[in-house]
């Protein structure tokens, strides 16, 4: 073999492992762009580079377990340790600032997390209302905001 063919084998690897690497790199599949790069050369890595990179879907805090929109809590749950069923208290918004509050949106997307202020802004600009559902970890569901005791303080600018 010539240093020729050995030269023409050696780029080819080279921009194949390049390729790979990029590819890796922008949330690509990697043996699949190294056989690209490698049989199509600087074009495959071309085209690679003009690719937009893929998103990874992004991670939920693993510290908070956020109920499920779906998933709400029922009455039989309360009954589990055999006692006479007791109506659960009225929950109220706690002035704590540093818990971290959820709503859900107009699309039903769960909205957060947010903090207390930064919740009261949101009611303020009109992207919440009475009818929407919030949820924070000292509750045991999504609640709205007309049901719960204090509600109408979010709107108070003296509560914080």
């Amino acid at each position: 073999m010539n240093y020729l063919n050995f030269s023409f084998v050696l780029f080819w690897t080279i921009t194949g492992i390049t390729t790979s690497y990029i590819a890796k790199q922008r949330n690509r599949n990697p043996i699949a762009w190294f056989f690209i790069g490698l049989f199509f050369s600087l074009f495959g890595l071309l085209l690679l580079l003009a690719l937009p990179s893929k998103t990874l879907p992004t991670e939920e805090k693993e510290d908070v377990k956020v109920p499920d929109i779906k998933t709400m809590h029922s009455d039989a749950a309360a009954l589990s340790d055999g006692s006479m069923y007791n109506e659960p208290s009225i929950p109220r918004i706690s002035r704590d600032s540093q818990i971290d509050w959820y709503y859900i949106d107009s699309k039903a997307q769960i909205t957060g997390p947010f903090k207390l202020p930064e919740l009261r802004r949101a009611l303020i600009e009109g992207k919440m209302d009475a009818k929407t559902y919030i949820w924070c970890e000292e509750y045991l569901d999504w609640t709205q905001i007309h049901s719960i005791q204090n509600g109408e303080s979010l709107l108070d600018p003296d509560f914080l």
